[in-house]
């Protein structure tokens, strides 16, 4: 079996790197009560965290290393793709260039963090909007023209202001 390749923004990585670890989580509140018992309260999932190492090789190691400099220099998230994961927004949190003997050898770790735990963009579909949100912000978020979202959506009354479960519509 072949796993797809990983991605981040337009970095592809040619080989996956050695070792990958995809962390959820939920938020869990215990609070003691009388007489030594305790109760738990479940207070919603955290973000998803993505880390690993590996390495680069051969004459364009240090070409595929300064690539992958360049997605992270990048401000904002990206759409991760991963093995086996569907794409989900990502912030790449860090990346750090690991000293390794031998000739034409780049070895690194990097760490990821889900930008949206709630939702996921696969690039189109439909998405449906949380209170208070906006088609200004996916616009910005999704980097969309809002003149797109707005043709795209015609049922939406106002763009400023999306009421809970509205859908959206994103071409």
């Amino acid at each position: 079996m072949r796993l797809m390749g990983m991605r981040f923004r337009d970095f592809t990585w040619q080989n996956n790197p050695v070792s990958l670890r995809v962390t959820s989580a939920r938020n869990v509140l215990e609070t003691k009560v009388p007489y030594g018992e305790s109760q738990a309260e479940e207070l919603g999932q955290k973000r998803r965290k993505v880390t690993g190492e590996g390495y680069f090789s051969g004459e364009g190691c240090m070409d595929s290393w300064n690539g992958l400099q360049q997605a992270f220099a990048q401000p904002g998230p990206g759409i991760l793709q991963l093995p086996g994961v569907a794409p989900f927004w990502a912030l790449m949190d860090s990346l750090e260039l690991i000293g390794a003997q031998g000739k034409d050898l780049v070895r690194y770790s990097f760490s990821f963090t889900e930008w949206d735990a709630q939702g996921q963009f696969l690039g189109s579909g439909t998405y449906f909007a949380r209170a208070g949100e906006s088609l200004w912000d996916y616009a910005n978020r999704w980097g969309v023209p809002i003149e797109t979202l707005v043709a795209a959506n015609p049922h939406i009354r106002d763009i400023c202001q999306l009421e809970e479960g509205e859908k959206v519509v994103i071409p």
